[in-house]
């Protein structure tokens, strides 16, 4: 049981890396709480090294696939892609 203080947003980002962990929602959620980008919350791998490292934001959106860009000439590219 926890407490109205335990309640934080950092307590409901864990707990539903926990409950939700075959579900995919993770990068998701910490796209949503600002946290898969940027040096403020590092795991291991994050940024291509073994301790983790910040990553730029760009990284927030996903790239549109060539071929969609192809298929429609008005898309443009995300930044950073």
């Amino acid at each position: 049981m926890i407490t109205a203080p335990q309640l934080t947003l950092d307590f409901i980002l864990d707990e539903r890396g926990r409950e939700l962990l075959w579900e995919g929602h993770r990068r998701t959620d910490l796209v949503r709480f600002g946290k898969f980008t940027g040096g403020s919350y590092v795991w291991a791998w994050k940024g291509g090294v073994q301790a983790g490292a910040a990553t730029d934001s760009h990284l927030d959106l996903y790239p549109i696939p060539s071929n969609e860009l192809i298929a429609n000439p008005k898309l443009k590219q995300n930044p950073g892609y």
